[in-house]
């Protein structure tokens, strides 16, 4: 377990500081789930000046974030910002094409943490792709690579087979999906990537009370993440706040560390209990 986690962290071997929330209004929900947050620019300002989140996952279509994003960079913060950001398609020319329109629309000239979006298949990072992704790091243009995935199996194969190795890995963890922590986490190569977890909230299906099932509460939103950042291995969480007062509430949550054992051993059994329920995807907490 972290001895307790900060609003700043660094990102695995990187040496990229972090906040460990960051801010992201993009569903894993599938195509019919809802976008997460939709903070105004304004309060993407906020995060960053009074909430010390440094952090941001955005992309071109997420149009608050990128409006708060652009404005910060035109104040002069560019320096102490980190942008993730993540293509789509598996192709080495759409992989470049994508890093010169988001660098254009949000007015950078780097992007700091650059993913290959929800990777399914080895072919995904084949040569061609992986070789366009290092040009860009090579470059200057990157800072640091890796991939956002769901299978497990995958990213413990992908992770220690590319060459050079990610560095950086996006992943689903949470109360109610734990097995990365044996199927991944026990797997990292050395250096160690950054990891990010996403779901946090298992698409708000942990936020849900079980009392036919002995659980007369669920957790709460910043429960999630003080659950997900306790273990050793994660570096930061994606967090998709609806509202400035969420997202500050997230923040105070996570700075009080760890869950105390008592209540940490709770959440286990909680998150077996969602585990074995059908979820109902597409819900309206996405990230959070």
């Amino acid at each position: 377990m972290n001895a307790g986690p900060t609003i700043r962290t660094t990102l695995g071997s990187t040496g990229i500081p972090v906040s460990s929330l960051i801010p992201a209004a993009w569903s894993f929900a599938g195509r019919k789930g809802p976008f997460g947050g939709r903070i105004p620019p304004d309060e993407i300002e906020r995060a960053f000046h009074e909430l010390g989140l440094n952090t941001f996952f955005v992309t071109p279509k997420m149009k608050d974030t990128a409006e708060g994003v652009r404005r910060l960079v035109r104040a002069g913060h560019r320096e102490d910002m980190v942008i993730v950001s993540a293509s789509g398609i598996p192709l080495a020319g759409r992989v470049r094409a994508y890093w010169s329109r988001c660098t254009r629309e949000l007015e950078l000239d780097m992007i700091d943490i650059y993913l290959m979006g929800w990777v399914q298949y080895p072919f995904y990072l084949r040569p061609s792709v992986w070789g366009a992704m290092q040009e860009l790091k090579d470059s200057g243009k990157v800072r640091a690579l890796g991939f956002s995935i769901h299978n497990r199996r995958l990213a413990a194969r992908l992770s220690n087979e590319l060459e050079p190795p990610p560095d950086v890995l996006m992943l689903r963890y949470n109360a109610a999906h734990r097995g990365a922590e044996s199927e991944i986490f026990k797997r990292l190569p050395e250096p160690k990537p950054g990891v990010i977890a996403y779901t946090a909230t298992r698409w708000g299906d942990l936020l849900k009370p079980r009392p036919n099932l002995g659980f007369e509460r669920g957790m709460s939103a910043p429960e999630c993440y003080r659950f997900v950042l306790q273990h050793d291995a994660v570096d930061a969480a994606l967090c998709g706040a609806r509202t400035y007062s969420e997202l500050e509430e997230d923040v105070e949550g996570v700075l009080e560390g760890p869950l105390q054992e008592e209540r940490y051993e709770e959440v286990l059994r909680f998150g077996d209990t969602v585990h074995r329920k059908p979820t109902r995807r597409g819900s309206r907490y996405a990230f959070r």
